[in-house]
């Protein structure tokens, strides 16, 4: 059956119904009515619970509310870094892959020019899916008025060199490219490692393999982030694959869980700058900090090394130091 519609009155009531002490009424009910409850409650009302639906002694609804405001800060932080790693890739990728096929310019087009197995249907699926994607890209911007990128070396260059086709794609189209093209793989890690020696000691090849299971699991992130779903609790499908000098500098062994959020920020030193991931670190610090104040304050059964777990995050990650930069 399902289930009715209840207003925000009748939402409250359940929540006052769960022992949660509702603050001051009119604000929490401003509060659901331009926030989803479904979002706020369901998602985040659950570290609060000392049981199902029934909240720790003391739990109030700014508890919730200020939980969902980190856990959607530390999504912006992350998908403004991811989007910086994308536009690093995009680059690198574009140059290795044109300076490898400078005598085929427009051979990424047809789908004889990548490397995969024709007996597997993912990724024939995949590849035809990629080389369509290309065809209707130049398709759209071809009929757009106006001059543009796609257009002018359509009608005026012969054609369209994949160095300005990767400005058009997204970072699943542009993982999808890297995949299914391991000629080249070895070559686009290689050109990291003026972002990872910044910060890392180089005791140990990036490999392309590596490189590919960093941007799955970074892609995955970005997407948690775009999309504004949770982040607390989120697991990637896959365990990163183990790079000595990223994992042994942070304790991580090389069969430990590599899933976790906490895994998938450092490895996003490999793609940044040593100011942008910087930047990055030092703004989680700052949310970790805000809400372990608040929690402080409270004196709430609920800590902020709870939290920290729930991303993979060490205990006490919050009192670390700021990084320079």
């Amino acid at each position: 059956m399902v289930r009715p519609f209840k207003n925000i009155h009748e939402q409250l009531e359940i929540l006052h119904s769960r022992d949660l002490t509702l603050t001051q009424y009119q604000s929490n009910k401003l509060y659901l009515m331009t926030n989803n409850y479904y979002s706020i409650i369901n998602g985040y009302s659950r570290y609060f619970w000392k049981s199902t639906n029934k909240y720790y002694p003391n739990t109030n609804f700014d508890d919730i509310s200020t939980l969902y405001f980190l856990d959607r800060e530390i999504k912006f932080a992350f998908l403004k870094a991811t989007l910086e790693a994308e536009k690093h890739l995009k680059s690198i990728t574009a140059y290795t892959l044109t300076e490898k096929y400078r005598d085929d310019p427009l051979g990424y087009l047809s789908e004889s020019f990548y490397t995969y197995d024709n007996e597997d249907r993912r990724q024939c699926k995949d590849v035809a899916f990629l080389t369509k994607r290309f065809r209707k890209i130049i398709s759209k911007h071809t009929r757009l008025p106006g001059n543009n990128p796609i257009k002018n070396h359509k009608n005026n260059h012969d054609g369209v060199p994949f160095w300005v086709m990767v400005e058009y794609l997204t970072f699943g189209e542009l993982k999808l490219v890297i995949k299914y093209l391991p000629s080249i793989q070895n070559k686009i890690a290689k050109r990291h490692y003026s972002f990872i020696s910044e910060k890392l000691p180089i005791t140990a090849h990036f490999t392309g393999r590596v490189l590919l299971s960093f941007i799955e699991n970074i892609f995955e992130i970005r997407n948690i982030c775009a999309h504004d779903s949770r982040l607390l609790d989120f697991k990637c499908r896959n365990n990163l694959l183990y790079f000595p000098p990223l994992h042994d500098k942070y304790n991580i062994p090389p069969n430990a869980p590599k899933s976790d959020v906490y895994n998938t920020f450092l490895t996003l030193q490999c793609f940044l700058s040593k100011t942008q991931y910087a930047i990055l670190h030092n703004t989680l610090l700052k949310r970790m900090n805000y809400l372990d104040n608040y929690l402080s304050k409270r004196n709430n059964s609920v800590q902020t090394n709870f939290i920290l777990q729930t991303l993979g995050f060490p205990n006490n990650w919050h009192q670390s130091k700021k990084l320079l930069q």
